[in-house]
């Protein structure tokens, strides 16, 4: 038999996978595992689509996207992410998992350090690991999952590359404090890394604002995001990165490599998107919802007894289980079996974390996200 690489070797389904494939055999299950919104992608967005289809709008464009998206992104990204961009460092993904992976191809190699604050998506793990770099995790500070800068300064050294951050974070919630990143992209640029800031849940964000780490400075910065969250895109697979002109001229090769450009009529879709204002208004809409089913979902787990801190920003609640002396994949299985609720265990999103399980209240109805509370109420309560 061919031996596979050795990067792909040291790939694992992740526990978030472990669970769906578990979850198929489990009949009357409510699915709190999954991080996709349950709504439907806005019309105006869906009729756009078409429309570019109908108009021909079905073969390559330039690798970097179509020139009219790059101008409405880089202008979205001034107002908003108050970033200091231009058409010009902007690149157009499949995705941001395409972009967080052409990036790591790009800038790092075998023996470079990467650091990754957790928990965090398993992702940057897997993605880190098959370029082969060495990746140290640094866990966030329990009970408020800020930054550990300290313990990172202590980290870097001359073979770190790259650093990944996801703000919102996934799982916790967390918007990371200004200050806090104003630090780490000076620490970026004196010790010269990389920060590669996966902002996919950039318009989810309740009581505080989003903060973009490239606000504070765009040099050895590269900002992702995206349409999949909250435009309920999950299955176009668009996103787009940010960052200097050199770091995109370098990743484009690779992204050209990958997949030539995005599809472009799925872009067409994306520019009325970032245009319409009733696209706006349905994720302003929505983020409501996500903020009414953070709190029910909140007050409900920790009165149940399973303690979770009040997410700033995404959907999912990180909730603390080290109480039933079980580990996290243990208790998830054991959620799955006896109440038919699907979670994720925490030990997923790093080795420091199996202690917790996420929740997401993305993709279940209102109704539904009471009845899973009062099965782990009911099955808790036996314990």
């Amino acid at each position: 038999m061919v031996k596979v690489a050795s990067g792909v070797s040291k790939i694992k389904l992740s526990g978030i996978e472990e669970m769906n494939e578990l979850a198929k055999k489990v009949d009357g299950l409510i699915n709190m595992g999954q991080g996709k919104p349950v709504f439907k992608t806005p019309p105006p967005i869906i009729n756009a689509a078409k429309r570019a289809l109908d108009e021909g709008h079905t073969k390559y464009t330039l690798s970097r996207g179509i020139e009219e998206l790059r101008v409405a992104l880089s202008n979205k990204m001034q107002n908003y992410n108050k970033i200091d961009a231009t058409p010009e460092e902007i690149l157009v993904t499949v995705g941001v998992s395409e972009g967080i992976s052409a990036s790591l191809l790009t800038y790092v190699e075998r023996g470079d350090k990467v650091i990754i604050p957790t928990p965090s998506h398993p992702f940057f793990r897997i993605m880190s690991e098959f370029v082969g770099a060495d990746v140290v995790e640094v866990p966030c500070r329990e009970g408020d999952f800020a930054l550990d800068l300290e313990a990172i300064e202590d980290l870097v050294d001359e073979n770190t590359k790259a650093m990944l951050i996801n703000v919102p974070n996934n799982p916790t919630g967390k918007i990371y404090e200004g200050r806090q990143l104003k630090r780490l992209q000076n620490m970026a640029v004196n010790q010269d890394f990389l920060v590669i800031s996966d902002e996919i849940y950039e318009y989810i964000v309740f009581e505080k604002q989003h903060e973009s780490i490239a606000k504070y400075g765009k040099d050895n910065v590269i900002t992702l995001s995206g349409f999949s969250k909250a435009y309920s895109m999950t299955g176009w697979r668009i996103g787009y990165m940010h960052a200097t002109e050199d770091i995109i001229n370098n990743i484009l090769p690779i992204h050209n490599s990958l997949v030539v450009s995005a599809p472009d009529f799925i872009q067409v879709a994306a520019l009325k998107a970032v245009e319409d204002t009733t696209s706006m208004n349905f994720v302003k809409a929505t983020t409501e919802e996500y903020k009414n089913r953070r709190d029910f979902v909140l007050r409900r787990l920790n009165e149940i007894g399973l303690p979770s801190n009040l997410p700033e920003g995404a959907y999912y609640a990180f909730s603390d289980v080290s109480s039933y002396r079980m580990d996290s994949l243990g208790f998830a299985k054991f959620l799955l079996k006896v109440a038919k609720v699907l979670c994720v265990p925490g030990i997923s999103f790093g080795k420091d974390w199996d202690g917790y399980v996420r929740f997401s209240f993305a993709d279940v109805p209102k109704s539904a996200l009471s009845e899973a509370m009062d099965r782990l109420e009911k099955e808790l309560g036996r314990m």
